[in-house]
């Protein structure tokens, strides 16, 4: 059974069964207790550093990811901005290129009025 301690020094064998258990929690505890002890603290000490370290690791990544993606949005605005005024120059020449293909139409059109009129 965990816990107990069989046969005690100084216990009377003849005693009966149950008298020759003492739980653990009334013993003082051993050297190699508080050896275990003092290397699960340390296991404990070193785990918290690991997970404080790791923490800090994710934190940077974050934060690396963060400057990295703002960087990204204001190179992608900035390359909105030159598309939209380059669709709006292209607007404005096509406009420019419709009004003079108009006139030119209208142009041909009176000169072939004339050639008529003039009979060739």
């Amino acid at each position: 059974m965990d816990g107990f301690v069989y046969n005690l020094p100084g216990a009377n064998p003849n005693q009966q069964f149950f008298n020759n258990q003492v739980p653990l929690v009334n013993l003082p505890a051993t050297s190699d207790e508080s050896n275990r002890s003092a290397e699960d603290d340390e296991k404990k000490r070193r785990r918290k550093v690991s997970n404080r370290e790791s923490a800090r690791r994710s934190r940077m990544r974050k934060r690396r990811h963060l400057n990295e993606l703002w960087s990204m949005l204001v190179h992608l605005i900035n390359e909105n901005k030159c598309l939209f005024d380059e669709l709006s120059r292209a607007n404005e020449g096509y406009e420019n290129v419709v009004e003079e293909n108009k006139k030119l139409r209208e142009e041909n059109s009176k000169l072939r009025k004339m050639i008529g009129e003039i009979g060739f």
